[in-house]
Parts: structure tokens; sequence; C-alpha cells
């Protein structure tokens, strides 16, 4: 079973996985002066015309990298998950998300450099492979680092389970790796839930130049920001998810993707944010795979506003 590609491209009690939680994540827009909104529009039309010159480069990445990873799975067919890769056709598609957002109320700077996220949350096993190009050379960016972060299956945040402002230490469905001489990136997390006033979505980051700590924690100041922006899933996929536990176990109310003003803004001027997915298994229940390929604008620079830091 597939589902359609994107068109560019510690387990805790169950009151603390029901915690109501806010629907105040915005793009930060609100607090741009209009000369800023300007500039923002200018350089999302800009990097817009970038991805569109790569159009040809980003198909053979995507190409290479379903290849590599349709041939593993055939190799290992003994396991759960060995099904083959579904997809019979390359589209020429890419994820951008455009413009550039703000990290949201929730971000936490220094997390974890790791691959998997999950620590002991429940859901959805979500297997992200990701790639990261350049769109000015329109070659992949080896060595960048991919952050992620996201709610957990009831719309709760690691960091603000109790509060919208940072209030605990937990760390799950937080950190990143960076991409390999390929520029690319394998990631698990699970699939996320929703919360009040935001559809599911997963926030993302991509740092060039950057430092480790010797405690294994990402130095998010170090190097430079070269990318914000959020990650969607088509509606029909998550009709499914959220049918299922825990994510059933939740007091919020739903956005759907043509409610949300974020999804509107960045799957506009031919960007998409959608990530394409196919199954790992014969359910959703056994697992997602999906890809994604982020243009990144190597020369692009951008800031970390929040003031939230990981205390280890």
């Amino acid at each position: 079973m597939k589902f359609a590609l994107s068109t560019v491209i510690a387990f805790v009690s169950l009151g603390l996985l029901a915690s109501a939680h806010p629907g105040d994540d915005h793009d930060g827009s609100d607090m741009l002066t209009r000369s800023e909104l300007a500039a923002r529009e200018l350089a999302a039309d800009r990097r817009a015309e970038l991805v569109r010159n790569c159009g040809p480069q980003i198909a053979a990445f995507e190409a290479e990298r379903r290849a590599k990873r349709n041939a593993m799975m055939k190799r290992a067919t003994t396991t759960a998950t060995a099904a083959a890769a579904k997809y019979t056709t390359i589209q020429n598609t890419t994820c951008v998300t455009a413009p550039e957002v703000t990290e949201g109320p929730y971000y936490i700077n220094n997390e974890y450099y790791r691959t998997d996220l999950r620590e002991s949350q429940p859901g959805v096993k979500l297997v992200l492979d990701i790639g990261v190009m350049d769109t000015r050379t329109c070659t992949p960016l080896p060595a960048a680092l991919v952050e992620l972060w996201a709610c957990n299956s009831t719309g709760a945040y690691g960091g603000f389970t109790t509060s919208s402002r940072l209030s605990d230490k937990f760390t799950w469905l937080r950190g990143g790796s960076e991409t390999n001489a390929n520029g690319v990136v394998e990631l698990t997390t699970i699939y996320p839930g929703f919360y009040t006033g935001r559809t599911i979505h997963i926030h993302t980051m991509i740092h060039t130049g950057w430092t480790k700590s010797a405690n294994g924690t990402i130095v998010s100041h170090s190097g430079s920001l070269r990318h914000i922006g959020q990650l969607f899933f088509q509606e029909t996929l998550n009709d499914q998810v959220v049918a299922l536990s825990p994510y059933t176990s939740t007091n919020q109310r739903r956005t759907l993707n043509a409610q949300d003003g974020i999804y509107a803004q960045q799957n506009s001027r031919g960007f998409n944010g959608v990530v394409a997915t196919e199954l790992l298994g014969s359910t959703v229940s056994a697992g997602i795979l999906g890809y994604t390929t982020i243009g990144v604008d190597g020369q692009a620079s951008y800031g970390i506003t929040s003031n939230n830091y990981l205390t280890p």
C-alpha cells in the first residue's frame, strides 16, 4: 500500500500524554514590519526560482536514494518490514518550505545529537529519509545537521508538558544528525499527533558548520542556520494514524491541513512541504517511511530567537 507522492517536493502517565497543549504556534509574521514582510516574500520568490533550476538534479537525487532502499528491502525478505518500496515512478519533487518561518514557541537549543528521537514515546514509527540539496549549486549538501522536533501522539512537546513555557526536562522527539557524504540522513521518530490550532507537522532546522559538545548535544548557535521550516503529511494518512491508540487519548481539537495557515503559506509559489510516504508493513501501525528532499540556499543565514536551553 502506498500514499500519494508530494507534488513538488520514557512512557509517561496517561494524564501527561493527554495534557492540553496551547495552539499558539505561529510563524512570526505578526511581529514583522511591512518592509520585513516584503523582504521575506522576495526571498521566497528567489528561492522558488533556485529550486526550479535544480529540478533534474533533485529528481536524480531522489531516484538514487529510493533505488538503494528498494534493493536493501528486497534483500531483507525475512524481516517484518521487508516489503519492497511500492513506487513505480520517480517524480521531479522537492520539499522546500517557504517562506522561512521562525522556529515557533517550542524550540529548545542544544538538544541531543542522535538518529532515533523516540526514547519511550508511544506512537506509529516514522522513518524519515531526508536529503538536503544546496539550490545554489544543485548538489547534495554533506555534513549538514538536520534537526527535528515535534509533539507526541497526544499533542504535547517535550519540555512543555505542563505549560506553554519550558517546564520540564523531557527530551523526547527532539534532536538530529548530520547528512552523509551523499547529503542524506535517516532519522527515526514517531508520527506526530496534533494540538488545537495546528495541523499535524514536524519542525526542522538545517545547520552547516555546526559543532557538538562533549556531552553529545548540539551547539545550536554554532555555524550557520540555513533553513527553518515545517514538514506535513497527506490528510488521508493523518486520518488513519489518528484513529489508532494512543492518538485517540487526547482532548485536543484537530485542525486539518486546509485549515492551517502555516500549511497554506508553506505550500504556495510551487513549494510543497508534504512528505512522500509508504508503509513499512501491511498496515499503518507497522510503521511509515517518509522521503523528502529539502532544498536550502547555501548562502542564506537565519537566526534562532528561542531562549530555551536544554540542561542535561
